[in-house]
């Protein structure tokens, strides 16, 4: 008789189930998306820098350095569904209702929001290589006479014999090479633009001419005052606005390591304040919906006490929530 009654309750039920719409959604939230673009200017010191004022009377700089500096900062919004607020419902005739709000962005059907693609970076700042550059040779000819005895017809006598060998020269000696190639390059150039040579140049020859001899002079006038290397970073930062907390740690800017969030590198804040109180309240909701009044906030980011960037966005999360019966 139990098994009876209870089939029988079972079989008065489906016509309700099959005629029941129950869809999961959740209430929107807002992240606000910093992105930081910014370049790393690497330089490195010539080999010869510290005879630059013997052979050229120039000052270069002898040591390494790394500076970073940023070139744009965009803040943008991202709503998505918030994890910590999903519900279900009956919509059954309620739909009208459930799609006003679903349009309008009050609740929404996306649970999380998508996964991107992870970039792993690895990007080591190497050593310059300056030997690669187009130098004078590293070594030199040298020519040094030596006495050997020869034998003759009636004696052992000795006689003078020059042997070639290679020396390497010393930094200086190549520093030295280096600058007369500088040198020589703007004697020539000077030449040629006054006309006193005797080659005869004229048009694109003329125009050549000067730009190659440009070229040598810049190739090992490096040598002594250096270059630098220009990188460019790009880096995106999530931000979740969350009640109660008003400011947050947005990224580091470093000069070593370029744009990070941790450290004791330059930090940049993200301040986001209400503007007003949302009036909202969440009542009875078995026959609702629940859905979020987004709260205007004034966002602004700053660095050192200084603002950077300042603008108004709606975040769902520090608005007010209510409902809207679904009949």
């Amino acid at each position: 008789m139990k098994f009876k009654a209870l089939m029988a309750g079972l079989l008065a039920a489906v016509p309700a189930l099959l005629q029941a719409q129950t869809v999961t959604y959740s209430l929107p939230r807002t992240t606000v998306v910093v992105e930081v673009d910014a370049v790393q200017e690497t330089f490195y010191a010539g080999p010869y820098a510290r005879f630059a004022r013997k052979y050229l009377g120039i000052d270069a700089e002898q040591r390494d350095a790394v500076r970073v500096s940023l070139q744009e900062i965009r803040l943008l919004t991202r709503v998505e569904g918030d994890p910590a607020a999903r519900y279900s419902a009956d919509i059954k005739g309620g739909e009208d209702r459930f799609l006003a709000l679903s349009s309008q962005g009050l609740v929404s059907f996306q649970d999380k929001a998508e996964a991107g693609d992870h970039v792993w970076r690895f990007d080591p700042q190497a050593r310059y290589d300056f030997s690669a550059e187009s130098v004078t040779s590293p070594t030199r000819t040298e020519v040094r006479t030596v006495w050997k005895e020869v034998q003759t017809d009636t004696a052992m006598v000795q006689v003078p014999v020059e042997e070639s060998y290679e020396v390497e020269k010393t930094v200086e000696m190549r520093a030295q090479e280096a600058a007369q190639m500088v040198l020589k390059a703007r004697r020539e150039r000077f030449n040629i633009t006054v006309g006193n040579t005797d080659a005869t140049y004229s048009g694109e020859a003329l125009g050549a001419a000067i730009r190659e001899l440009e070229r040598v002079e810049k190739e090992y006038l490096r040598l002594f005052v250096g270059r630098t290397v220009r990188r460019p970073l790009k880096e995106s930062f999530d931000v979740i606005p969350q009640p109660g907390t008003q400011k947050y740690l947005a990224f580091r800017l470093s000069d070593a390591d370029g744009i990070v969030t941790e450290g004791s590198a330059m930090p940049y804040y993200l301040e986001i304040t209400p503007e007003s109180v949302v009036e909202g309240g969440v009542r009875d909701a078995k026959n609702a919906i629940r859905y979020r009044i987004p709260a205007p906030c004034l966002v602004k980011l700053t660095a050192d006490g200084n603002t950077l960037l300042k603008t108004r966005i709606p975040v769902f999360q520090l608005g007010a929530e209510s409902t809207l019966p679904l009949k």
